[in-house]
Order: C-alpha cells, then sequence, then structure tokens
C-alpha cells in the first residue's frame, strides 16, 4: 500500500532539499505543508513560482488573498490549510470572526463579499461561470484581469489543499475547526 509522509531537509529531493533550506532559514522552521509538498521537488517549485508571479503583480488585497484561501479550504475539507490561513489572516490584522465568517463563504465588506462569492462561483462552476456572475463581477468593480487573479488564488489554493488532504500532515498551527458548508457561491 502506497503512504505518504512528509519530506524532511534529509530526505527531499535534489530540487526540494534547498527550497526547504530557504524556508527554514525564513521561517526557523519548515511548516509541515512544505514537507508534504516537497514529496516532489518539481511540484514544490512550480507551485512557488505560480504564488510568487501572482504575488509581484497582485491586484487582490492581503484580506481577499486570505478571504479566498480561508473559503477554498472550507470549501476543499482542509483543516489543515484553514488553520494555517486562520494564522496568517490573524497576523495580517482579521479577527477570529472574519476568518470564521470566511470560512462560511461570508464578508462584511461589500467588495470583499463579491470576490468571495465570484472566487466561490469560479470553484463551484469549475471556472463554468454564468453572464450573471460577470454582471456582478462589474457591478462590484472587478475588473478582468482581478477576475482572473481571483480564479488563480482559488486554483493555487486548492492545489495546496488537496496535497494536505492526500498527505494529511500534522497541523502545526494553532487548529481553527471547519465551518458548516460555504453559502456565499449561490447568491
Amino acid at each position: 500500500m502506497l503512504t505518504m509522509s512528509p519530506v524532511t531537509l534529509d530526505t527531499a529531493d535534489a530540487i526540494a532539499t534547498p527550497i526547504l533550506q530557504s524556508i527554514k532559514d525564513r521561517y526557523g522552521m519548515v511548516p509541515n505543508f512544505f514537507g508534504a509538498l516537497g514529496i516532489d521537488g518539481a511540484a514544490m517549485r512550480g507551485y512557488l513560482a505560480f504564488e510568487e508571479s501572482l504575488e509581484d503583480a497582485c491586484h487582490l488585497s492581503t484580506r481577499e488573498r486570505e478571504f479566498i484561501a480561508l473559503a477554498v479550504a472550507n470549501a476543499n475539507g482542509c483543516h489543515y490549510c484553514v488553520s494555517g490561513h486562520t494564522f496568517s489572516a490573524r497576523r495580517a490584522g482579521m479577527s477570529a470572526e472574519d476568518c470564521a465568517a470566511a470560512q462560511r463563504g461570508e464578508a462584511e465588506d461589500a467588495s470583499e463579499q463579491a470576490v468571495l462569492t465570484l472566487a466561490l462561483r469560479a470553484m463551484e462552476t469549475r471556472g463554468n461561470l454564468e453572464p450573471r456572475d460577470f454582471e456582478a463581477a462589474g457591478a462590484a468593480g472587478i475588473p478582468q484581469e482581478k477576475l482572473i487573479q481571483i480564479c488563480a488564488w482559488v486554483a493555487l489554493n486548492t492545489f495546496s489543499n488537496w496535497i494536505n488532504n492526500i498527505v494529511q500532515p500534522k497541523i502545526d498551527f494553532p487548529k481553527v475547526p471547519l465551518q458548516g458548508p460555504c453559502e456565499a457561491a449561490g447568491r
């Protein structure tokens, strides 16, 4: 039977080892997600390159990215990512209530709600958005390049959720429970 175990600096392949070392140098540790992703160095390198490219020319605020990450993680049932993104969202100034609401697909701010709703609709429809979704995006002032980045962040977060759901690394952040189903997509 195939078993999945996160790699360490001692067990990672030649591509993942220097990446894991740089993560350890930056954070003082290697979060277990990176050990899980590092099972395949090429996948790790691609994931980090995609993330870096999006961050270098980002059309989304940190809050919007965390709202997307929390909603997508909750929808994908990724306990690791809900916990990790709650930790990073709290460090970015979001309240515990904002984080829990994001998991449910809810935001108090109308523009953040529009981003969240669009992200969940893209996920729910596998990118097959309907005219009403484009109308809602336009009414919320979301330009086409931001819509593409919303989809890119959904994809990036879904990939990390799947890795964590497959490998099941130990959660190395304060554990946060999954919330009820996201309801924003149906709005």
